[in-house]
């Protein structure tokens, strides 16, 4: 009986610490700091990311079922190849799937709904340092509260898996990623004051394509679909 109590109380960490190693990874990949084709090994890949080798194991099979990656039999995981159709159709998803929520919320959310993300939003216009952590994180909070007002779990879930291609961590090497995040809510929020539906869900789709143009300018720019890498890419050395 213990040991089951004991499973239970380890299972959410464990998940939290293999789903954070999967955001590394992906973000590692989408940022360009590494490239189609490259090996990521486990034990060079765990040093790098901070963590034990098994939550980096499991994510690395989780992002082979999405596609991120491909298992090599005795080689380790290789980065598959992702073309600008993959991100503009992980935005199309992104897009649809948040605009629903946004007009479902227009007609369900409270007042003190409305004022969270209302105070949040001010957070983001009030934070005078571009602190991409605390702005990013804000942002999330903020999209997250609208979300739980459209009140449906499995689209909320449909647009967290389209948004992974959103590199989180590297908000502050994107032109223009902060800017249009501090201030890109005010339609969105004005609409579901209003609460009108049909022009909340037009907001939010219109905001999700500026950040759309904003990444494909940047990926562009990297040279991301020709395979480059930065300087510091994981190299795959190691055992």
């Amino acid at each position: 009986m213990g040991r089951d109590v004991d499973g239970l109380a380890q299972a959410p960490q464990r998940t939290q610490l293999k789903d954070e190693a999967a955001a590394h990874i992906r973000e590692l990949i989408i940022s360009g700091q590494a490239g189609t084709g490259e090996l990521l090994r486990l034990s060079p890949l765990a040093d790098r990311i901070g963590s034990s080798i098994t939550p980096v194991r499991e994510a690395l099979l989780l992002l082979a079922q999405d596609g991120w990656v491909v298992q090599l039999p005795n080689r380790g995981f290789q980065i598959s190849e992702i073309t600008r159709s993959d991100v503009e159709d992980a935005y199309l998803v992104h897009g649809v799937v948040a605009g629903e929520l946004a007009s479902r919320a227009a007609l369900d959310a409270s007042d003190e709904d409305l004022e969270a993300v209302k105070a949040i939003d001010r957070s983001i216009k009030e934070h005078m340092a571009d602190d991409p952590g605390f702005l990013e994180q804000a942002n999330h909070e903020l999209h997250n509260a609208v979300y739980a007002m459209g009140h449906s779990e499995r689209l909320t879930w449909f647009v967290h898996a389209a948004s992974r291609f959103v590199p989180r961590r590297y908000w502050g090497q994107i032109p223009g990623w902060i800017a249009h995040n501090r201030t890109g809510h005010d339609e969105l929020i004005a609409a579901l004051e209003a609460r009108d539906p049909s022009r909340a869900r037009a907001a939010m789709q219109a905001h999700i394509a500026a950040a759309e143009q904003i990444l494909l300018r940047h990926l562009d720019g990297i040279g991301f679909w020709d395979g480059r890498t930065a300087d510091d890419a994981t190299d795959g050395s190691g055992a």
